[in-house]
């Protein structure tokens, strides 16, 4: 059997970064979707949301994570 690594620098690496939706007010902002981390947190992904900093760039709003957070499983 064949062992893949995937090296995960940041959370937009991850399979598991997703976002808190489009229609959040102010913007999306991005959570963690990691099933240990919904089992830690809850199922409600604002109580999941990856610390991040705003740029702002030709009026466009960008939440982007600023490090892998402590309680990150992986």
């Amino acid at each position: 059997m064949k062992k893949i690594i995937i090296t995960i620098k940041n959370c937009t690496d991850c399979p598991y970064y997703g976002h808190t939706g489009a229609f959040t007010k102010g913007g999306a902002k991005p959570c963690c979707d990691n099933n240990e981390t919904v089992k830690l947190k809850g199922f409600d992904c604002f109580d999941r949301i990856i610390p991040y900093k705003v740029i702002e760039c030709l009026g466009r709003i960008t939440r982007i994570p600023k490090k892998i957070p402590k309680w990150c499983p992986l």
